[in-house]
């Protein structure tokens, strides 16, 4: 969830070599303004899921005189890019969804912010060795990942689960592995550590109610795995 200086990056990608600098944006679309001429990338992604628009539809920022290779042939849709039909009613309504989070998004990241600090506040108080990842604060508003000693995120994903909370050890693209995340790896937490993390998303529709219960769930749970382990030793 942490913030990266993407202008940065980018000139020095571009000061240094010839690459070109591509940025997988997704989760920053409805949160941050997104200007690609002053981020300095060369090409953007987006997907229209993450600001409530149709699954199954994303976009593609491509640099005026940056060439791709075709990755579909067929017919000459997508500028001779991706042959086939286009899903007219999903770009339309990622358009759509884009524009209503550009207009709502002050409040939406007002809404997500009271209960993200409240999720890693209650969190980290209710249950002990508890670590948030990531920088404290410059982080997206909706975003909380965690870790937490002696306990597997899969066991508390389990746990969550059957209480009907959604939660992930990971991202989306890396659904199915059991493999500690390689970012959290990156930032110098150890294979136990970052395989005994979670991340949660809030959102619109999410309360406070909702966000208290998480704590209490994520406390319990924690407690009893736990517990548990150190019975079996």
């Amino acid at each position: 969830g942490t913030v990266q200086p993407i202008r940065a990056i980018a000139e020095l990608v571009h000061a240094n070599t010839r690459a070109l600098f591509h940025t997988d944006a997704v989760q920053a679309a409805g949160t941050i303004p997104i200007d690609t001429e002053d981020l300095g990338v060369d090409l953007l992604t987006l997907t229209a899921h993450k600001f409530y628009g149709p699954k199954g539809a994303g976009l593609l920022f491509v640099k005026r005189g940056v060439e791709l290779a075709w990755q579909q042939h067929g017919g000459g849709q997508e500028n001779t890019r991706r042959g086939g039909t286009e899903n007219v009613a999903g770009i339309v309504g990622m358009a759509a969804a884009l524009q209503f989070a550009d207009e709502e998004r002050d409040a939406r990241n007002a809404h997500a912010l009271a209960l993200r600090e409240r999720l890693i506040e209650g969190i980290l108080e209710r249950t002990p060795h508890a670590n948030l990842n990531g920088h404290r604060n410059e982080r997206l508003p909706n975003n909380v990942n965690i870790s937490f000693e002696g306990v597997t995120g899969e066991t508390i994903l389990l746990a969550l689960d059957m209480l009907g909370i959604e939660a992930s050890s990971g991202s989306a693209c890396s659904t199915g592995s059991t493999e500690p995340s390689h970012v959290l790896l990156a930032l110098g937490l150890s294979p136990e550590a970052a395989g005994g993390s979670i991340r949660l998303t809030v959102g619109i529709h999410n309360t406070i109610e909702e966000i208290d219960r998480t704590i209490d769930a994520i406390a319990e749970t924690v407690a009893r795995v736990r517990e548990l382990s150190a019975a079996l030793r």
